[in-house]
């Protein structure tokens, strides 16, 4: 008798963790799939990848040593690819939308040019597809603000 409430309490737990397992392992390779194909088009670009981070529905990179700042969305990762010269970017700032009860409902990177006015969204409340904490994609935008605020001094 204890022999099989041994064996269902060890077949619970397997069942149980396998969800898990295959959703961290399928995470992962999508994650790697991404930086594989955004650094692809970054080379084909005449970029060299320095650093990149995946915030909400956006990747963001940068080339340092060229000083370019690269993004694209995830939905649409070939055809929203876009490279921007530093040299040409001469504001950089976090724009927010917050609703009527005070929530986030847009986050977005926003760079300003002379020829140029790009909103970089990475959090949307309208996109179902994204399952991203608001306040955690404005977390990582800010930091992203500072990277590039640096790189324009």
């Amino acid at each position: 008798m204890e022999i099989n409430s041994v064996t269902i309490g060890i077949v619970v737990v397997v069942l149980a963790t396998l969800p898990i397992l295959y959703i961290i392992l399928n995470s992962t390779k999508t994650n790697n799939s991404i930086k594989k194909k955004f650094t692809s088009l970054c080379t084909q670009n005449g970029a060299q990848l320095t650093n990149y981070e995946v915030i909400g529905s956006a990747i963001l990179g940068m080339d340092s040593s060229h000083k370019k700042v690269m993004y694209s969305s995830l939905s649409d990762l070939e055809n929203r690819f876009q490279i921007i010269d530093l040299a040409t970017i001469k504001n950089c700032q976090i724009k927010t939308m917050k609703s009527k009860k005070q929530f986030l409902e847009l986050v977005a990177l926003k760079l300003d040019g002379p020829e140029f006015h790009n909103d970089i969204v990475v959090y949307e409340e309208d996109d179902d597809t994204l399952m991203a904490d608001p306040n955690t994609c404005l977390y990582e935008v800010q930091k992203w603000e500072q990277l590039i605020k640096q790189q324009l001094n």
